[in-house]
């Protein structure tokens, strides 16, 4: 059994994140660099909430099927004869080896490579060939019912797929229930995928949840977020988004009517607004774990980080604009000015001239630096980064 939170952070660790911001501690170095850390959120975290896992956008059409790994477990995804998306252990109930190897379409059939023992896309077994000699197997002392790929509880919110390994995770809808609320004046499923684009960086998966606040904005984000001032009131001293936070969900709040992006592009149908008087709208959001969620007038923008190892996360990185003006030509230029924002014009990994990159080349820095001792003298910015502390008093409790 692995050791707990205590034994790995220590004890005097966890107390310093239970205090107030203006004193707290944030994760010691253990949290990010430690496998012996990374085997305990694999025990103990992403069993037991829903994870995000990809888009519907992943598996379109009836018989499409895609090889995923979540935290280290082998998973299908895929989409039956009826539509419904369904999500199993990527796991042969024979040998234990890997049922789906590469992603398939229009398939009936999921069939193991190994000894071509075969299941429909329902998880039923339907073929164990001359397991007893004979061509189907069905007189052999296996039970059909009994062998089914085992099924990995799946839900699905507008664009996003989750799954819940355990089972025990409160419905989807409730777990959601803040992003219900954040989202409410948005017609999301109105919206269609651009473009997805996987990237990986040699850092943590926390780092992303530790970027949850705008007081980076001016220095990591040269020539996209120009002025502080664009983002604290220079006369409250406060940010200009509002810190929102539940449970499971931490939102930077945009002021009403300020969710646009700065340049113009004109000829981009909006999101379309649902009718009705709504608390919120629009801002950028984090659903626990591994889940991004940005809402603005025109497009939606989104980012599941999946972790591959203590200092390896692969993002998947998801951008939904409305309705044919996700995929015509004609809105090609209109789109590409916010591609770049997000991506760079480059649109190179490394490029270093987008949101993402430039992100991301940041947190590999703080990985290279979480290896000193040093690391462990972590502050919070009471006006700034009260998600960050809010992510990791979560996580605490999450592990303990």
């Amino acid at each position: 059994m692995t050791r707990s939170a205590v034994d790995i952070l220590g004890q005097d660790a966890i107390d310093r994140i239970r205090l107030p911001i203006e004193q707290a501690g944030g994760l010691p170095r253990q949290a990010y660099t430690s496998q012996e850390f990374f085997e305990l959120e694999q025990e103990r975290l992403f069993p037991r909430v829903w994870m995000g896992i990809g888009f519907t956008s992943d598996v379109p059409e009836p018989g499409d099927a895609i090889p995923i790994a979540v935290a280290g477990v082998p998973i299908i995804l895929c989409r039956d004869k009826d539509g419904e998306i369904r999500a199993f252990h990527n796991v042969c109930r024979h040998r234990a080896a890997t049922v789906l190897e590469k992603p398939a379409k229009g398939t009936n059939v999921l069939r193991c490579p190994y000894h071509a023992w075969a299941w429909d896309l329902k998880g039923k077994l339907r073929a164990m060939p001359y397991f007893d000699g004979t061509p189907d197997g069905k007189g052999c002392h296996l039970d059909f019912e009994k062998n089914g790929l085992v099924p990995v509880r799946v839900g699905v919110w507008h664009h996003w797929v989750f799954i819940n390994f355990d089972g025990n995770a409160p419905p989807l809808n409730e777990y959601l229930a803040p992003m219900n609320e954040l989202t409410a004046s948005f017609d999301l499923d109105a919206t269609r995928l651009n473009r997805r684009v996987d990237w990986e960086y040699n850092g943590n998966w926390k780092f992303q949840n530790d970027n949850w606040e705008t007081y980076h904005h001016v220095w990591v984000h040269e020539g996209i977020f120009e002025k502080m001032s664009d983002d604290l009131d220079m006369e409250t001293r406060q940010p200009r988004m509002a810190t929102l936070q539940w449970e499971n969900v931490v939102t930077l709040q945009s002021p009403k009517g300020s969710n646009r992006l700065p340049f113009d592009v004109a000829g981009l149908p909006p999101v379309p607004r649902m009718l009705g008087e709504h608390k919120y709208g629009g801002g950028t959001s984090l659903v626990f774990p591994n889940v991004t969620i940005t809402a603005l007038d025109n497009h939606l923008a989104s980012v599941i980080t999946l972790p591959v190892a203590p200092g390896k996360t692969k993002a998947i990185l998801g951008f939904f604009f409305t309705g044919d003006a996700a995929i015509s030509e004609e809105m090609e230029d209109h789109r590409g000015p916010i591609l770049d924002r997000w991506l760079g014009p480059s649109r190179d990994r490394y490029g270093n001239d987008g949101i993402r990159s430039q992100d991301f080349r940041i947190w590999e820095g703080q990985q290279i630096a979480r290896q000193s001792k040093v690391a462990d003298d972590v502050k919070f910015s009471p006006v700034w980064e009260k998600n960050i502390h809010h992510f990791h008093n979560r996580m605490i409790d999450a592990l303990i």
